[in-house]
């Protein structure tokens, strides 16, 4: 990373309990940290209410991308389809190029939370190399449980919406679950 400028630390919440809780555990660990929501316009109110709530708690402010450009304008660009699996033009264009503009030529240290039973999961790797992607609940062996604990004896707890949904996201979300739609 260049020498030029200094890192910045960066950790996006998604509005989901992960991301939240990896806010809150390396809070006091990172105190330079920039908090930033990737705001898709097609967020569910229990989402944009929960940002705000981990704002208050973390004392910073989170910044929004995607201002003026959300979901419907995305929508229209893409002929009114839907994204899916196999086109996935909404986090495309709603979380990672917004996330690289924010980002731009900065060297940058961005913290993912994935935590360490999802071997699964890699998160996005960018091809910036300005963008060094670190993931501190694989590092430190926590796993759901853990994180749960976190929200918890911070007092936040968990985001309202997992009373009936099991993820965070837009309210069309692809990744979600049949009975879900419902909701």
């Amino acid at each position: 990373m260049s020498d030029d400028k200094p890192v910045r630390h960066l950790l996006g919440l998604s509005g989901g309990k992960d991301s939240a809780a990896l806010a809150i555990y390396m809070r006091d660990k990172v105190p330079e940290m920039e908090y930033f929501f990737a705001d898709t316009g097609a967020e569910l109110p229990e989402t944009l209410e929960f940002v705000d709530l981990m704002e208050d708690y973390l004392g910073k402010k989170i910044t929004r991308l995607n201002a003026g450009r959300g979901f419907d304008y995305y929508l229209k660009l893409n002929g009114n389809f839907l994204p899916t699996a196999r086109s996935r033009w909404c986090i495309i264009n709603l979380k990672l190029k917004p996330f690289e503009e924010f980002v731009g030529n900065d060297p940058v240290i961005s913290y993912v939370a994935i935590r360490a039973d999802e071997p699964y999961r890699t998160g996005y790797i960018s091809t910036k190399p300005n963008i060094n992607a670190i993931y501190p609940f694989k590092e430190d062996g926590k796993v759901k449980d853990d994180i749960i604990k976190i929200l918890e004896e911070s007092g936040i707890g968990i985001p309202k919406y997992y009373d009936w949904r099991s993820r965070s996201g837009c309210y069309f979300c692809f990744y979600q679950r049949k009975i879900e739609w419902i909701g």
